[in-house]
């Protein structure tokens, strides 16, 4: 009877300390998928870094209250569900940005289609979490909610990658993308985005803002006036140092902002 005690008291404190240690995180889930493009998609995103450099960084980083998880599949997204505590990603989604680069001959400008769309994709991840983080956190959003998140995606990118100026470039360029294939209605004014160029634009700045230097190509490129560009290079120092002022209670401090991962893409 000593024994069983014995037994069942270990048990319980295995259990509890388990417990304890456990802490949530973000996990990411692939959706069954129904045809082969989908059966195709998930294979290379599965293959790829992108998911998984995402889903490092956050835990690496950031406390979380609960877990946050990834759906990748099914019909509806990109977005994030409040009460699910979930991030959607489509299949259907990936397949279209892909078409897109290649209907653009995107290989033109020394990045393959596949990788422009991995890097587009990342990017949505990140806008995706920023709404997740200003709900979890209840962080306060002073304008557009969107708009904060589009900054904050530039953000992680361009502090915790390697090369993650180039991979928001590939985003901004298919806002352009998106941009050139629509109209534009007395709705799209209303819409809680900008419109697609205007995000163009402004991840173009955050790029140029950051390291002026390398980039003073796209002030050319992009027709920046000389005082915008100065006004992105203050921008994203607010930017950037704004986004880490709100998420700095939350950040695990010993590991936070110590190292950049490696997601090298290709020179431009």
């Amino acid at each position: 009877m000593l024994l069983v005690r014995i037994v069942l008291i270990i048990s319980f404190f295995l259990f509890y300390t388990t417990a304890v240690i456990a802490e949530p995180n973000a996990r990411v889930v692939y959706k069954k998928t129904i045809n082969e493009i989908e059966a195709g998609i998930q294979k290379h995103l599965m293959s790829s870094a992108v998911i998984s450099s995402a889903i490092t960084l956050i835990n690496e980083n950031y406390y979380l209250p609960k877990n946050l998880d990834f759906i990748i599949g099914g019909e509806d997204g990109p977005l994030y569900d409040a009460e699910k505590n979930e991030i959607s990603i489509p299949y259907t989604f990936v397949h279209e940005v892909r078409s897109r680069f290649l209907k653009a001959k995107y290989k033109e400008t020394g990045v393959s289609a596949d990788e422009a769309t991995l890097d587009a994709l990342m990017h949505t991840l990140f806008h995706e979490l920023a709404h997740a983080l200003i709900s979890i956190y209840e962080l306060p959003v002073i304008g557009k909610e969107e708009d904060a998140a589009d900054g904050l995606a530039s953000v992680l990118l361009i502090e915790f990658f390697e090369d993650g100026q180039e991979i928001a470039i590939s985003a901004a360029d298919l806002f352009d993308l998106e941009s050139d294939d629509k109209e534009i209605f007395e709705d799209d004014f209303w819409n809680e985005h900008s419109l697609d160029a205007q995000r163009f634009y402004s991840t173009l700045c955050h790029v140029y803002g950051s390291e002026p230097e390398k980039y003073g190509y796209l002030v050319e490129q992009s027709a920046f006036s000389e005082e915008r560009a100065e006004l992105c290079i203050e921008e994203y120092e607010i930017l950037s140092s704004s986004w880490f002022g709100l998420l700095k209670p939350y950040i695990k401090h010993n590991k936070a902002l110590q190292r950049k991962q490696s997601l090298t893409r290709l020179p431009r």
